[in-house]
């Protein structure tokens, strides 16, 4: 197949981590991956070294982005057209007006509600790709039709985690042997990081528990954990290059989000078998239903009790094994593209 990803993002982040891999692992399988990107944003720079092809676009041009990719289109085979994040959903209809050859498969990864109801009724739209059944619901409300959207787990190359020890990874956070819980996650009010503040300074008897924070702007909780008289308790990492391997130091890594689509840093916990406590919102329960991980309500009290439960777990293994199956199974790279070929597949038949 000949494929064209349409990622117009200029910051590294979770969906743009999932383009990379998407694209390594078609590429790996034979198919001819094109790549449509700002020049020099993340994406480029980590693909550019890989023999792939690039459309160069400008995020902030929208209607000189869609000419660029329609006269490349014009140019070159191309059977589907793949967009991520919603700059490049709106790129790439306007790049297809007119034209029936390419089929559009829109990426759908957040639980917000659609900005633009209409941009998702768009009839061009053949696809919607949900990493999650709590997105697919979500388009569902706004009336997508459940049979235009296909539900495909985001995931990770499992080979490329870092095969640092747990207690290798437990050292760069903690001198002691304290029990860990972590957070990784750029700070906003969604995330949670306050309710995980105010949860954990309810905790009685916290001498042998420690509290992590890693991810951009989260050094801004350093006055509220002096406020709370939780200091000597909290780490606050701010932004980690490898944040990913820490997340194997942690004994318990925490998702206390208010919306969450589905959390890649609860797979690659998964991996390293590290326990997960969310809250049940979104896709986090798709995750940790059925004993993979632990949940929660959203509140400071909810998660206060659940971390204490964690704590005092007398099968902690059962979990972690559990997870670690279910991560095999359904959230390798191998597996995701196994079904976005078939999605592709479905459509050009």
């Amino acid at each position: 197949m000949n494929i064209l990803q349409v990622e117009s993002a200029t910051n590294f982040s979770g969906g743009v981590n999932q383009v990379l891999l998407n694209s390594f692992e078609l590429k790996r399988r034979g198919h001819s991956v094109h790549v449509a990107c700002v020049k020099d944003s993340p994406i480029h720079k980590k693909l550019k070294g890989g023999n792939f092809d690039f459309v160069f676009i400008d995020e902030e041009r929208t209607l000189h982005s869609a000419k660029i990719i329609r006269n490349f289109l014009k140019s070159n085979k191309i059977d589907i057209v793949h967009t991520h994040h919603s700059k490049g959903h709106k790129i790439g209809l306007l790049s297809l007006l007119g034209r029936k050859k390419e089929k559009l498969v829109v990426q759908r990864s957040v639980i917000f509600p659609a900005s633009n109801i209409f941009k998702y009724l768009n009839p061009r739209v053949n696809m919607f790709v949900a990493n999650s059944h709590a997105v697919k619901n979500v388009l569902v409300k706004y009336f997508v039709k459940p049979e235009k959207i296909s539900v495909v787990y985001s995931a990770i190359n499992s080979e490329n985690l870092s095969k640092i020890s747990k207690s290798e990874a437990k050292k760069q956070l903690c001198s002691d042997d304290k029990f860990i819980f972590g957070i990784v996650g750029n700070y906003s009010e969604y995330k949670g990081h306050d309710i995980l503040m105010g949860a954990f300074a309810k905790i009685n008897n916290r001498e042998n528990a420690l509290l992590v924070f890693i991810g951009k702007d989260t050094e801004r909780l350093s006055n509220k954990a002096a406020k709370l008289g939780i200091e000597r308790d909290v780490r606050i990492l701010g932004f980690q290059d490898n944040a990913a391997e820490l997340i194997n130091g942690f004994d318990c890594l925490v998702i206390p989000s208010l919306k969450e689509s589905f959390p890649n840093v609860a797979i690659e916990a998964f991996f390293y078998k590290t326990i997960v406590l969310g809250t049940d919102v979104g896709g986090i329960p798709e995750l940790l239903d059925e004993g993979r991980g632990f949940l929660c309500e959203p509140t400071v009290e909810s998660l206060s009790n659940a971390m204490i439960m964690v704590y005092n777990y007398p099968n902690k293994n059962g979990v972690i094994d559990r997870a670690y199956e279910f991560a095999k199974k359904n959230l390798t790279i191998e597996k995701k593209i196994d079904k976005l070929e078939s999605v592709y597949e479905g459509l050009l038949k």
